[in-house]
């Protein structure tokens, strides 16, 4: 039996992932931010809230639903900070609900099996990096990709270097492993490589995560680990790259 669901967020991502759920559920309403969504959660019975406001929204709008007690997606990041990230995380256990962070990339068929001494990022999409806007939109994914290699890993050094289109991050770690993220913002053409391997994929992967969140075939303990080492990483770097640009 399909889940009832309800979605927060009517811009261009939630147009995207209206179009999965509408496959995948019974979509009961589709609403802003401003909206008196917790009438409508508690008059459609919902199962999940898919939530795909603006990411400075999240932390409010989750927080208000893990309360009404109902199963809660949330875009990525679920908060810019790693100790609302972890209050919500504590509040859906309190709750006995489920908290779900997206991770498409986690529903890719390729993936990172070691890294190298040196190895490569490389990015483009045209996009804003107004507000690190970059961090979230680009290295949010490549961190998630390789949570298993950089939390094991201490951040040992970092560089920084940005023009009017492209963004460099180096990061050295204590094992001497140097990760180079290039992120071309200004380009027509998507490309996304990790050193050899090609991660720009046709596959409906959004639409895969959602029909697995839906069914119950995924882990939400280690979902919810990896998103709060993500924005911790994330922390870091905003910190470092602060005090280098000073």
């Amino acid at each position: 039996m399909k889940k009832n669901v309800g979605l927060i967020g009517k811009g261009q991502w939630g147009l995207k992932i209206k179009s999965k759920l509408l496959k995948n559920s019974n979509l009961k309403f589709v609403c802003g931010k401003k909206t008196n969504y917790s009438k409508l959660i508690k008059k459609n019975k919902i199962d999940w809230i898919f939530i795909a406001s603006p990411n400075n929204t999240h932390h409010q709008i989750v927080k208000k639903c893990l309360k009404l007690k109902v199963n809660v997606f949330c875009e990525k990041p679920l908060t810019s900070s790693y100790l609302d990230s972890k209050e919500l995380f504590k509040l859906a256990k309190d709750n006995k609900v489920k908290l779900f962070v997206s991770d498409v990339y986690c529903y890719h068929d390729k993936s990172i099996n070691r890294l190298k001494r040196q190895n490569i990022v490389f990015r483009s999409k045209k996009v804003g990096s107004r507000d690190y806007e970059f961090l979230n939109r680009f290295m949010y994914h490549d961190i998630s990709i390789l949570y298993k290699f950089l939390k094991k890993n201490k951040l040992k050094s970092l560089n920084f270097l940005q023009n009017k289109k492209l963004i460099e991050i180096k990061i050295i770690f204590q094992n001497k492993v140097e990760i180079l993220f290039k992120y071309n913002l200004n380009a027509s053409k998507k490309i996304h490589y990790i050193n050899n391997i090609n991660f720009f994929t046709e596959n409906d992967i959004l639409n895969q995560m959602i029909n697995r969140i839906l069914t119950n075939k995924v882990n939400i303990k280690i979902n919810n680990e990896k998103a709060l080492f993500v924005v911790k990483f994330l922390n870091i770097l905003k910190k470092k790259i602060n005090n280098l640009t000073k």
